[in-house]
């Protein structure tokens, strides 16, 4: 019974782990906002003016309505941790990576955002 116990652990990693390393491949490319909810509703954030960029080494950048952004990024899991020049690590889930989807669940000071993105 020890043996089965102990199993379960090394599997869920290993699962965890392939998933990682498919949403470090998937990430990989330059995106354009397409819809920005806050609370479930349509915001006034215009979605089609953010972009990203995630490269192959660890660097991503993001650009919205004229400010920009960039840094080093890692995915693990379902989640994005995103570090940029100078500031602390931030981190949201990724609710969905596609090929040609990727959809962000934020939470900025207790407001649920969600961004969905399409492959530019």
């Amino acid at each position: 019974m020890k043996f089965k116990i102990h199993l379960i652990p090394v599997t869920i990693a290993l699962f965890a782990g392939c998933a990682t390393k498919e949403n470090n491949k998937k990430i990989i490319g330059k995106w354009v906002g397409t819809e920005w909810l806050v609370n479930s509703v349509a915001s006034s954030l215009k979605a089609v003016k953010a972009f990203f960029v995630f490269n192959e080494k660890g660097i991503y950048s993001f650009e919205y309505s004229g400010s920009k952004e960039e840094g080093t990024y890692k995915v693990e899991n379902d989640m994005l941790f995103t570090k940029p020049a100078n500031q602390h690590e931030i981190m949201v889930k990724i609710f969905k990576l596609t090929k040609d989807s990727l959809v962000f669940d934020m939470n900025r000071s207790g407001q649920l955002e969600r961004l969905t993105l399409r492959r530019n």
